[in-house]
C-alpha cells in the first residue's frame, strides 16, 4: 500500500500546467504551507496589523516581516486555495462532460 501511495504522489507531481491535477496540487500546497506557518506560531506576529509587535524576543522589523508572511499565507489559503480547488473540480468535470458529448 505504501508503494501505491508514493506512485500516486509522483503522478500528481507530474501534472501538466493548468490541468485539474496541477490546480489541485497548487491548492493543496497553499494549504500545507499555511498550516506549517500556523503550527510554527507565526499567528502571533499578525498583530502588526494593529500596530503592536507579536513577540518580545524578536525585533520589531522581524516581527513585521513574519507578520506579513503569515498574513499573505492566510489570504492565499482563504482566497486562493478554494478558487484553485473549485477550478480543478470544474475543469475535471467539464472535461469529462465534453469528452462524453463529442461522440
Amino acid at each position: 500500500m505504501k508503494v501505491r501511495t508514493v506512485n500516486r504522489f509522483w503522478q500528481l507531481c507530474s501534472a501538466d500546467f493548468f490541468s485539474p491535477k496541477d490546480l489541485f496540487r497548487h491548492g493543496v500546497l497553499i494549504v500545507v504551507v499555511f498550516t506549517a506557518a500556523h503550527l510554527c506560531g507565526l499567528r502571533e506576529y499578525a498583530s502588526v496589523l494593529s500596530g503592536t509587535t507579536g513577540g518580545m524576543h524578536v525585533s520589531a522589523d522581524t516581527a513585521a516581516v513574519l507578520g506579513l508572511l503569515y498574513i499573505l499565507r492566510y489570504f492565499a489559503a482563504v482566497l486562493g486555495a478554494p478558487i484553485l480547488l473549485l477550478a480543478a473540480a470544474i475543469s475535471a468535470l467539464g472535461g469529462k462532460w465534453f469528452s462524453s458529448h463529442r461522440e
